[in-house]
């Protein structure tokens, strides 16, 4: 399966609306599933984005993806969650 039969299957299934979210990127994992970057197209701005991730599995068998998990978050939180993970398991 395709990236962009990926990013279909999940706006057809309601999961991702395209008319408010713009796939940036999608990665596909050598364990069977995916992950798919979008930003969205209505809350934010350019210097400002909101994006959203998604995990999903990709079941071939039934051409189906099955989203595993979603995050919706903007470029300070990266930043801020970079910040403590580089201390590599420093406790608070």
């Amino acid at each position: 399966m395709d990236a962009r039969g990926i990013v279909g299957i999940l706006d057809e299934k309601g999961e991702v609306s395209l008319d408010t979210w713009k796939a940036l990127s999608v990665k596909k994992n050598s364990d069977g599933t995916v992950d798919v970057l979008y930003r969205n197209l209505h809350v934010g701005t350019g210097d400002d984005p909101v994006f959203l991730w998604i995990y999903a599995n990709i079941v071939e068998e039934d051409g189906d993806v099955r989203v595993l998990e979603r995050i919706t978050f903007k470029r300070e939180d990266i930043v801020w969650l970079l910040r403590y993970v580089a201390k590599k398991g420093e406790g608070l």
